[in-house]
């Protein structure tokens, strides 16, 4: 009898420690997803993160992709932000991601929107600096991703010009080159703040917020 009642509680445990972690899981609210650009890190979006936070997002919405840019090329980093997203939009009910993209991370975010099922999977993509159409500073690397990033790329004809959403610019930004060439789609002028600044400005933050 004892045996069978420790059973019982054990087993009752059991289950509430797994009812409490699928809830944990779960999360109401679409998934954002922010993604750096070449040789960038997941960190450089934590003060963007924060002020998400501050202005009420759940924190359990908001991911940090983070890819190999300086040794893949973007169409392999596009396969791995499917998997990516893929995996974690169960959490959200299958809600549809919202990607912020920064710089290269734009080109694998259209990628993967052209050609890995992610125009299904997302509803909005913001890039900041990202350069569709190309930038005289990418013949300075040889990369995989950093080649595709040239004018008239074989990568950037097979987009030809798809993928994109809205597009956020500055004038000021010195790795696009030139400026405009970070335009696609939707294309709005941000602040005038450096190519790295796009990522903590306030200002830059308020525009992404109005477009998501």
């Amino acid at each position: 009898m004892k045996y069978s009642v420790r059973k019982s509680s054990l087993l009752a445990l059991l289950a509430s420690v797994l009812f409490t972690g699928a809830a944990h899981a779960a999360c109401n609210a679409s998934p954002i997803v922010f993604i750096h650009g070449y040789s960038g890190w997941k960190s450089q979006f934590d003060v963007m993160i924060n002020r998400f936070k501050d202005d009420g997002t759940p924190a359990c919405a908001l991911y940090k992709f983070g890819y190999n840019s300086l040794g893949q090329s973007n169409k392999t980093s596009a396969k791995e932000l499917r998997s990516f997203i893929n995996n974690i939009r169960p959490n959200h009910g299958n809600r549809q991601a919202k990607i912020i993209a920064h710089s290269n991370g734009g080109l694998v975010s259209r990628w993967y929107r052209v050609f890995e099922g992610g125009s299904s999977a997302t509803d909005r993509l913001v890039t900041l600096g990202t350069p569709h159409k190309g930038t005289s500073w990418a013949y300075a690397c040889f990369s995989p991703a950093c080649s595709e990033m040239r004018y008239n790329s074989s990568f950037l004809q097979s987009l030809a010009g798809r993928g994109c959403d809205v597009s956020l610019w500055s004038a000021l930004d010195e790795i696009v080159i030139p400026q405009t060439n970070a335009q696609c789609g939707n294309s709005r002028r941000t602040s005038s703040v450096g190519h790295l600044t796009l990522m903590v400005w306030k200002d830059v933050y308020n525009d992404v917020r109005r477009y998501l």
